[in-house]
């Protein structure tokens, strides 16, 4: 038997042949883990844009049976306070407050209320989170209301589920909503904003 015969692998075949393979395993994980982390994103950001745009529906069919609407502060809260007494009979007044939860980045909450005390704050056992991950808390306006129109909401969700700066991933929501039960405006120049209590 000859020593030129024999048939093996050396030590820099092997060693050569590990190197290759972890560059490319190497390669195909970061590959699935970029994967799986954009969808985790993708996912996170889906189900923040869905929870707004169900609020607002809630918020939307709120304003559409509310006589009067004040944007105003809550309990140190931005928000709008809506007199809803025709639609519901037990509860005369809902709030609308968007409540910080970070500082930093700022991050707020919206939260619906039907309580007459301790509005959206803690304490309050009827508030209910309605959308996460909003923006600003400048959500509602109310302004002068034109003649012969009905007053209106302008409400504004900027929503951000990942980091804001990046502005693809900011979504926003706006839209005008008017209050169907409210009083049409005859004076001439405008109506002022009713308060709701």
């Amino acid at each position: 038997m000859l020593v030129g015969e024999e048939k093996g692998y050396t030590m820099v075949e092997l060693l050569v042949t590990m190197v290759i393979l972890s560059v490319v395993l190497t390669g195909l994980t970061t590959v699935f883990i970029s994967g799986s982390n954009a969808e985790s994103t993708l996912n996170h950001r889906f189900q923040a844009q869905l929870q707004a745009r169900a609020g607002l529906d809630k918020l939307r069919y709120d304003i559409h049976c509310a006589s009067a609407a004040q944007a105003q502060t809550i309990s140190t809260y931005s928000g709008v306070k809506l007199n809803v007494a025709n639609c519901y009979a037990s509860t005369p007044t809902v709030s609308w407050c968007a409540v910080p939860v970070i500082t930093s980045p700022p991050r707020f909450a919206l939260y619906r209320s039907t309580a007459t005390t301790s509005i959206c704050t803690s304490s309050d056992a009827t508030r209910l989170l309605v959308a996460d991950y909003l923006t600003s808390n400048s959500v509602f306006t109310t302004s002068t209301i034109p003649q012969y129109s009905l007053q209106t909401v302008g409400v504004a969700l900027t929503i951000s589920a990942n980091d804001k700066s990046k502005t693809a991933e900011v979504y926003k929501l706006n839209d005008s909503i008017v209050a169907r039960a409210s009083t049409r405006c005859v004076t001439s120049g405008g109506c002022a904003v009713p308060s709701v209590p």
